[in-house]
């Protein structure tokens, strides 16, 4: 997506964003749905009741915990400044409406941080964004007093496959099989749609394991987008039919990120976190491994009837 006016607020929620919509995919399933963070006394209207008549309704809690690996003589002080370890916690809201439409909301929880800074930070005049509304193509930002801070137009994708499917699917095996098919939705996908991709996959030749227990399909990212380089590859755990381990290379072989994906154990297996290293330049030009443990609470997943 792309902000009209890109400004110190475009960082910090595209960052929101991604792991939203990355995460819409990992949630697990619960028979009721909590309504959360509904607005004060003086809004108009919460984004829980602009949302009346969504197809998909999904929250949780993530809480996120960042550390930097790196050779301690190749950086500079200004790089080492940039390496604070940090922990953040959010609740989230999303709903899917019927056209793919994806409306949200990102909560910034206060919570007994577990990590100390070594040094002290300047305070910043920038106003902290407390929390974060996504509505069509609108994002409107607010402070810990519910004061709007700014709003912008937006350009956001809309998950219109993801809405047809969950509606076919429930036309034709109804309700409760369809909660139990899209309940732990990995990456947007159905079961369905993981032996599609499978299957795909294996018609251009991009397996490289195909048994039993894992299926490991790599691709080329210029398939997705033709001005990048490089490859990912994603293995498949056949008994969650879910994807468990995602890996990104350079176009010289050389690894630039990888996600570990954690579920538990269940009839329906729920999301209980992931584990990311990915590589990030620093000032200097040199490079160092950002470590980010990320775990998801109160998952609720409600599929509207």
């Amino acid at each position: 997506m792309k902000f009209n006016n890109k400004f110190f607020m475009y960082k910090k929620t595209l960052k929101y964003v991604s792991v939203l919509l990355i995460t819409l995919i990992y949630a697990g399933c619960q028979n009721e749905t909590e309504i959360l963070n509904k607005m004060g006394e003086n809004d108009n209207m919460s984004i829980t009741l602009k949302s009346s008549g969504a197809l998909l309704e999904l929250s949780y809690e993530i809480t996120s915990y960042t550390t930097y690996k790196y050779d301690y003589e190749k950086l500079t002080e200004i790089d080492l400044a940039h390496l604070n370890p940090s922990e953040e916690k959010q609740r989230i809201e999303m709903y899917i409406m019927p056209d793919g439409t994806v409306n949200m909301v990102i909560e910034e929880l206060d919570f007994e941080r577990q990590i100390n800074i070594p040094h002290e930070i300047s305070p910043s005049d920038v106003p902290e964004i407390k929390r974060t509304e996504i509505f069509g193509n609108n994002i409107t930002f607010y402070d810990r007093n519910r004061s709007m801070l700014s709003s912008h137009n937006i350009e956001m994708d809309k998950q219109t496959e993801l809405a047809n499917q969950i509606k076919n699917y429930r036309n034709e095996f109804g309700y409760d099989e369809t909660v139990r098919m899209f309940g732990a939705i990995p990456i947007g996908m159905s079961m369905y749609a993981i032996e599609k991709m499978i299957n795909e996959a294996e018609a251009k030749g991009q397996l490289v394991v195909h048994n039993e227990t894992f299926v490991t399909v790599r691709t080329n990212n210029s398939e997705i987008d033709p001005e990048t380089t490089g490859s990912q590859v994603v293995l498949i755990d056949r008994s969650l039919n879910k994807i468990v381990a995602s890996v990104t290379y350079d176009e010289m072989e050389n690894m630039t990120s990888r996600t570990l994906i954690g579920y538990e154990n269940g009839e329906i297996p729920l999301l209980i976190g992931y584990y990311t290293e990915t590589l990030w330049e620093v000032p200097s030009g040199a490079e160092v491994w950002q470590i980010t443990n990320t775990k998801f609470d109160k998952l609720n997943f409600n599929l509207k009837n």
